[in-house]
């Protein structure tokens, strides 16, 4: 009988359970994945800065649509400083804020009725005293009955600070816009002269 051997090893081995699998990565692959990270963020930052879109315009720059389509939008989100005497708002929530300047056609919830000038002798007033001239100078702006009486509306304006007036400045905005959220106007509230002042 012969004697039993060990077997010879063998360089095959079984494989091992897949929850028991563990592998090293390499740190070249480390690297290549860390690279490729940044690289992507770089990219991305990159595309969304040079994404051909123009930047939002302000102040005058605004693009108004000449020829505006069913909706009757001519500038959205435009900036406070873009808005022009006769303007009727969408989206309006303050003087100072941006708002979609639309059709009078169109229904809408305020409008740039015109601007005032208070007395230039007198110190500034402070802001009480200052909002109770301004209201006074805007409730003088001749308006056109008819849409007037349609809605309820509130005078609104944006006036002088105790900084700008001091340099000078007087001017007040006055916009009127309805009491209600839910409500629309429709058509201007300024008479066919002054819409024809404002446009020449």
């Amino acid at each position: 009988m012969e004697p039993t051997r060990e077997p010879e090893s063998s360089p095959y081995q079984p494989p091992i359970p897949a929850e028991t699998q563990t592998r090293r990565p390499s740190r070249v692959w480390l690297l290549v994945g860390i690279v490729a990270v940044v690289l992507l963020v770089v990219y991305a930052v990159f595309r969304l800065g040079s994404s051909g879109e123009a930047p939002p315009e302000a102040g005058d720059d605004v693009v108004r649509d000449s020829d505006p389509g069913i909706d009757g939008i001519i500038a959205a989100d435009a900036p406070a400083s873009s808005f022009v005497v006769g303007d009727c708002l969408t989206s309006f929530t303050s003087p100072l804020e941006p708002a979609t300047i639309v059709e009078c056609e169109t229904p809408h919830t305020a409008q740039f009725i015109g601007t005032a000038d208070l007395d230039p002798d007198i110190p500034y007033p402070g802001k009480p005293d200052t909002t109770e001239k301004a209201a006074e100078a805007c409730k003088q702006i001749k308006l056109d009955t008819d849409v007037l009486t349609s809605q309820r509306w509130e005078y609104q304006f944006s006036q002088p600070t105790g900084g700008s007036w001091e340099a000078g400045d007087r001017s007040v905005d006055c916009f009127l816009a309805v009491t209600s959220p839910d409500e629309t106007a429709t058509g201007t509230l300024l008479p066919a002269e002054s819409a024809e002042e404002t446009e020449s």
